[in-house]
């Protein structure tokens, strides 16, 4: 609550500012008006950068996503090959399993003693097994082959169609670069000559503000209710003590920030007057 002696100065100056108005005083190529052309080309400036960086990043982010895709891909052929190198193997094993069979049953039709014809089948039976084992190993391998294949297959279809999106987004990149390059180039020299206006203090509040709030450095000083003295920022919307107005409309030459949000605050006619 504003006490009475507050209150007073208040008055005061919102009546000194009220004379200086109707008197044509107030300059408008101000401090806080030299601050309102900064921010309208600022803005410019970050949106077309902002669409130029969604831009970039999108085709970025397509190029990433391909490039894993072929890792991917990559590693799927070198795990084929290593399967297809196991099963040739288990293939050849299996093949030399198989002629000591085929030797050990020469052996068994010819035999005569039986004690010689025991072993030989004895061993017959153990080669066998291994050779059972041999085979299915053999078949894992091929069906894991298989499935790497299959595998293989639909990566390759989703890297083509990641390929159809970045050279899309690409297309699209270019006709961005094409349409901003040059205005976002005369909007940069623009931007250099009103910030070279700013005192270096109050750039430095300038461009906190806007990386802060992408851009929006600058809110307006509302009225919420003249006659009570009670203003408000637009941007945040807090209550804003009657000393800001007062400050703000008496002095056009200072930046005065919200208390709440730090945007540099302006009222409503300087920036009718800049546009």
């Amino acid at each position: 609550m504003v006490v009475a002696g507050e209150l007073i100065v208040c008055e005061y100056f919102i009546t000194l500012v009220a004379r200086r108005r109707s008197a044509n005083l107030i300059n408008p190529m101000t401090l806080i008006a030299d601050l309102v052309s900064l921010h309208l080309v600022d803005s410019q400036v970050r949106a077309l950068r902002s669409r130029l960086d969604s831009a970039e990043h999108y085709v970025a982010l397509q190029e990433k996503q391909r490039l894993l895709l072929t890792s991917r891909m990559d590693e799927a052929k070198s795990q084929i090959r290593q399967h297809q190198a196991t099963g040739v193997n288990h293939e050849a094993e299996s093949g030399s399993v198989k002629a000591r069979i085929d030797t050990l049953r020469n052996q068994l039709n010819t035999s005569t003693n039986p004690k010689q014809y025991a072993a030989v089948l004895n061993e017959l039976k153990l080669l066998q097994t291994q050779r059972d084992e041999i085979d299915e190993l053999t078949i894992d391998q091929i069906q894991k082959t298989d499935d790497l294949q299959t595998k293989l297959v639909e990566l390759e279809r989703l890297s083509a169609e990641r390929v159809k999106v970045r050279d899309a987004g690409q297309a699209e990149l270019n006709t961005c670069r094409g349409e901003v390059g040059s205005r976002l180039g005369e909007l940069d020299r623009e931007r250099t000559v009103a910030a070279a206006k700013i005192p270096q203090r109050d750039l430095d509040i300038f461009n906190r503000a806007a990386d802060l709030y992408d851009g929006e450095a600058m809110a307006e000083l509302v009225a919420v209710d003249a006659r009570r003295r009670e203003y408000s920022c637009a941007a945040c919307n807090m209550e804003l003590p009657v000393e800001k107005y007062a400050s703000l409309a008496s002095n056009p030459n200072l930046s005065v920030t919200c208390t709440s949000c730090h945007r540099i605050l302006y009222l409503g006619q300087v920036s009718s007057a800049v546009g």
